[in-house]
């Protein structure tokens, strides 16, 4: 196995039940986040193609934008291993057990590839 493969986090993950915008290769995908934390996340999206080290950008909030490279990729999942840490804020927004409360500002704020 390469090392660029290998499992490099070395904290949990938090579960999530969000939709976010990717951008992977140029491309801006809509996907759902299945985990988070501080050093990445997994999402999965509909055919998608990811090489593993190809650079993507996570929308987290508005103006929080990460920088990553896929991990992994497995069918319609792809890890991203995050260049720069996120902060705990950002993964406990994510991780909120009533998330049905929150404003759903991702939704709003995101536009399609198109636009």
């Amino acid at each position: 196995m390469s090392e660029r493969t290998m499992e490099r986090r070395g904290e949990d993950r938090s579960g999530t039940l969000d939709d976010l915008r990717i951008t992977i290769g140029g491309h801006g995908l809509r996907c759902a986040m299945r985990n988070l934390s501080p050093s990445g996340c997994m999402v999965e999206c509909q055919d998608i193609v990811a090489e593993v080290g190809t650079r993507v950008e996570v929308v987290l909030l508005p103006g929080q934008v990460a920088a990553g490279e896929v991990a992994w990729q497995l069918g319609e999942s792809i890890g991203i291993f995050f260049l720069e840490p996120v902060s705990q804020r950002v993964v406990r927004h994510y991780a909120m057990d009533d998330w049905m409360l929150r404003s759903d500002w991702s939704m709003a704020t995101w536009r399609s590839a198109s636009d």
